[in-house]
């Protein structure tokens, strides 16, 4: 799938970049161009103008006295491979430079304008096939009729600049498709990282809910149907296996319960919806209610739960939503360690901010476990936290607790000594 993906990007990539390479290509070809027979243009010109009243003298008498000389321009005029020829107003040549072509010369709509006063420019090509452009022109001659000047010059220089232009052009365009398509598809790779990772985090999360609900799931349907077969019996016990039946129905029950809670919780943080009913919360009062209510827990399990909480603490926050963050980490606490461990609960108040430390004597964590210790669904011993009704959501709700309260939480544990989970939050007044 992200593979079909990375290609369909590299390629929509690779045609966008080509298209503007091939694009800014000719847009720079026909700017130069223009640029080039602009000045040609302008040169022959500021030539013809300048060169006029010569153009304009009758020419000299031939050696046998017939007429004029055609040739009577000065072969420096001619310097460069300029050109040049006056035209009476039926379009004959009555002078010229001797290294005119009379293939060369315009004609037709080009004659016509000049005649009329005006002057245009015309491309032609010379009678070995070389471009050349033309400057006509009807000069002043207030002796009577001037007839029609042209001048011009090859642009055999210019074409071939050009064709060199476009060979580099495209050899341009050529070398740059392959770094493209290796840039676009180590671009696409990059951009696609982030979606195939919440993909793959999302089939994982997925993955690992089924796993965890299906246990409850499966012990619920049982326990059922062992009830639905004893209904209308009168075996010996019926009552007994009924009742232990229903109460493992509603411990399930329970499990299910929480599980779909710290669910919704972890979807509603990642859409942004979990709001906080923020106020000012006796911080202090709250860890002392919580703690005397899981005490039971710690009793049951002969966990020795020692409670230190001195003073006032105020926190800006949720208090509900704080309570939970308190439960989360005792409940942890009293999971997962042995009988007859110590657990200790501190409350204590550092600079502005309220520090609650939770400890215990448990057998910690490894140390390559750490550092995913509040991801989601993670659990160092996964049979003893299925055994223990444990779902690897707790500490994940935790962190985001601590954090949508502007504070943060910490775990520090070695195996073989404990586990000390720490969470700071900002203090009020």
């Amino acid at each position: 799938m992200f593979s079909a993906a990375r290609w369909r990007l590299t390629l929509v990539f690779t045609a966008v970049l080509i298209v503007i390479l091939l694009t800014s290509g000719v847009v720079v070809y026909l700017t130069t161009r223009s640029v080039m027979f602009n000045r040609v243009d302008s040169d022959l010109e500021d030539r013809a103008h300048r060169d006029a009243p010569m153009l304009s003298r009758e020419p000299p008498p031939s050696d046998d006295g017939t007429g004029g000389d055609h040739d009577f321009i000065p072969r420096e005029y001619t310097t460069g491979g300029y050109f040049y020829a006056r035209l009476n107003s039926g379009g004959q040549v009555t002078s010229s430079s001797p290294n005119v072509d009379s293939a060369a010369l315009a004609t037709g709509d080009a004659l016509a304008q000049a005649l009329k006063g005006g002057e245009t420019f015309a491309s032609t090509k010379s009678s070995q096939g070389d471009s050349l452009r033309v400057y006509v022109f009807q000069p002043d001659d207030p002796h009577g009729d001037a007839g029609i000047v042209e001048v011009g010059r090859s642009t055999e220089p210019e074409e071939a600049a050009l064709s060199q232009l476009r060979i580099i052009l495209v050899a341009v365009l050529a070398v740059s498709v392959a770094p493209v398509l290796v840039g676009g598809y180590l671009l696409s790779g990059r951009a696609l990282r982030p979606i195939k990772s919440a993909m793959d985090s999302q089939r994982a999360f997925i993955a690992d809910a089924s796993h965890e609900l299906r246990t409850p799931v499966a012990v619920v349907r049982t326990n059922a149907e062992l009830l639905k077969r004893h209904v209308g019996s009168a075996a010996a016990g019926k009552a007994e296996r009924d009742s232990l039946a229903l109460d493992d129905i509603l411990s399930e029950s329970d499990r299910l319960g929480r599980m779909v809670d710290q669910l919704l919780t972890l979807a509603q943080v990642d859409a942004g919806e979990n709001a906080l009913a923020v106020a000012d919360v006796s911080f202090g009062e709250l860890v002392t209610d919580v703690s005397r209510s899981m005490r039971p827990l710690a009793t049951a399990r002969s966990i020795d739960f020692q409670v230190e909480v001195t003073g006032e603490f105020y926190v800006r926050g949720d208090r509900e939503v704080l309570r939970e963050l308190i439960v989360i980490l005792l409940d942890n606490a009293f999971k997962y360690v042995d009988p007859r461990a110590r657990v200790e609960l501190s409350l204590k108040k550092s600079a502005k901010r309220v520090e609650l430390t939770v400890s215990d004597t448990g057998p910690g964590i490894p140390a390559d476990a750490i550092p995913h210790i509040f991801d989601r669904f993670y659990r160092v011993d996964k049979a003893r936290s299925r055994e223990s009704g444990g779902s690897g959501l707790g500490l994940a709700i935790a962190r985001h607790i601590a954090q949508a309260h502007g504070g943060a939480i910490r775990l520090e544990s070695m195996e073989g000594k404990g586990t000390t989970v720490t969470v700071e939050l900002p203090a009020s007044g």
